[in-house]
């Protein structure tokens, strides 16, 4: 299978709905050039990722030909009792008979313990007995340690998604390097996401795009994702394409994919030096802290502007705050409850953030 997986968190949208014409046109280009991995969850686009597979999908390609994985998410069940009735509303919203593959969400030290207290992962291998599910695996957000702690109690996992870009690579909080380095000793095939990390390996200062620009004149995703794909192991590398331009870039480069080269190497490393020297703060923009704020405040739109501002100088992020905080909360108006905090697979100090975000925009 080739390592390109269409990653269905960020679909083409209109509005508050996907597009359906544009989501039909990526689909039909990625299935031509013979690649067939779709990723979703329930909670993607407040479940229209799941509908949009079921109507753009699986109404228009064989069930076959194609690879699904759906996940199961700590904040849609409460007990073991509510994991057969969120999975079935999941086959029917996708309109499939099947997983092929079932992965325990975000997995943390918290998340993880919720999940051994409701049986999750028993429930889940029974599911697996009926032929609902054909691959195990879990999608994980924590230190190296606890990978391999759940990987020795829990040997029926068949998968690891894990986040792997070249700046988390040797991060001390993320581990995306331990991390990798714990499937491999357990032998588990390798699932990608977050390789251009929510888009930021794109949106790159002046400075680190020079460093790239010298080398073979490809998209600055071409390097975030091939270097990703490059790694033993790696079962699929994740993309969240949104339109049918980044699809045709990523397919440009993946189709015939070639590892990374000695060069190509260093100029990411350094280009991950120049990012980290300027600060920011490290969201990725899976909005998972948004569902629940009692202030609706857009958390992920103000973070960007924050990091446009402090990285690039730009003059526009004062603006764009003004926009994403006129029918939504100010950063200024956080209750510091917390839920955002309890949910974030980055594990961010998100209510002190806030608190920088409020003092840089709203003087």
């Amino acid at each position: 299978m080739k390592k390109l997986g269409f990653g269905c968190m960020r679909l083409p949208m209109k509005g508050e709905d996907v597009d359906y014409e544009e989501f039909n046109k990526m689909i039909d280009l990625y299935m031509a050039e013979g690649f067939s991995y779709f990723d979703t969850a329930h909670g993607y686009l407040q479940g229209k990722s799941e509908t949009a597979l079921r109507d753009c999908l699986d109404a228009r390609y064989p069930r076959e030909s194609y690879t699904l994985t759906n996940k199961l998410s700590v904040h849609f069940f409460n007990k073991e009792e509510d994991i057969r009735p969120l999975f079935k509303e999941q086959l029917e919203k996708t309109g499939f008979d099947y997983f092929d593959y079932y992965l325990m969400h975000a997995q943390d030290q918290q998340i993880y313990q919720h999940f051994q207290k409701c049986h999750a992962y028993d429930v889940v291998k029974q599911l697996k007995k009926e032929g609902k599910i054909k691959h195990i695996g879990i999608s994980f957000h924590d230190r190296s340690e606890v990978l391999e702690q759940i990987l020795t109690e829990h040997p029926e996992i068949e998968v690891v998604q894990i986040q792997l870009n070249y700046v988390d690579y040797h991060d001390a909080g993320v581990q995306s390097k331990k991390v990798y380095d714990v499937c491999r000793q357990f032998n588990k095939p390798v699932l990608i996401m977050e390789p251009v990390k929510g888009g930021g390996l794109i949106r790159l200062p002046d400075e680190a795009k020079k460093v790239l620009d010298q080398l073979n004149g490809d998209s600055y995703a071409s390097y975030a994702i091939r270097f990703a794909a490059s790694f033993d192991g790696v079962f699929q590398v994740l993309s969240g394409m949104s339109t049918f331009e980044q699809m045709k870039d990523n397919l440009s480069y993946m189709k015939d994919f070639v590892p990374f080269s000695k060069d190509e190497y260093a100029a990411v490393f350094k280009v991950s030096h120049i990012l980290k020297s300027m600060g920011g703060i490290a969201c990725t923009g899976c909005r998972y802290c948004e569902d629940g704020c009692p202030k609706k405040i857009k958390i992920p739109d103000l973070f960007a502007c924050f990091n446009a501002k402090k990285q690039f100088n730009d003059w526009n992020s004062d603006y764009y705050y003004g926009v994403h905080t006129k029918s939504n909360g100010k950063a200024s108006e956080c209750l510091q409850c917390g839920q955002c905090q309890r949910i974030c697979p980055q594990h961010l100090p998100i209510i002190e953030y806030l608190k920088d975000v409020a003092i840089t925009f709203e003087k």
